[in-house]
């Protein structure tokens, strides 16, 4: 039954964590950075050519430029969260995107419910514990 609930547990942190993916470029031009998509409402993480780091939300796709707010700082990072930044396209020497996907989330979830409902129903009709592999 032990085993049963940390397969339990996996698979409802697998489900938790889906529909979020975090990609890293190192864009050599402006237009580069500019081909990535980032879209409003991405989590990005800079460096810039200057070596400064910074993570913030974007809130603003301009032209030249990305806008946004900053997050909670993470390693080497000075800016407090919340403070208001613009990232021109051709001073991000590497960024990491982390976008949200609703749509893949809401997918993995109704997946993971219907395991664990298949799993649950197999233990309460058989008797025998069902061991979900991580």
């Amino acid at each position: 039954m032990v085993r049963l609930e940390v397969g339990l547990i996996l698979v409802l942190l697998a489900c938790g964590c889906a529909g979020c993916t975090t990609r890293v470029y190192a864009p050599d031009t402006a237009s580069a950075t500019q081909s990535l998509k980032i879209r409003v409402g991405d989590e990005v993480r800079v460096v810039t050519t200057n070596r400064d780091r910074m993570t913030f939300e974007v809130t603003q796709i301009l032209d030249d430029r990305f806008a946004g707010v900053t997050v909670e700082p993470n390693a080497k990072e000075t800016r407090p969260a919340g403070v208001d930044v613009e990232m021109p396209y051709d001073s991000v020497a590497m960024i990491q995107v982390t976008r949200f996907d609703p749509k893949a989330a809401t997918a993995a979830a109704v997946g993971g419910v219907i395991m664990v409902t298949v799993a649950l129903g197999t233990l309460v009709l058989t008797g025998v514990p069902v061991i979900i592999p991580p």
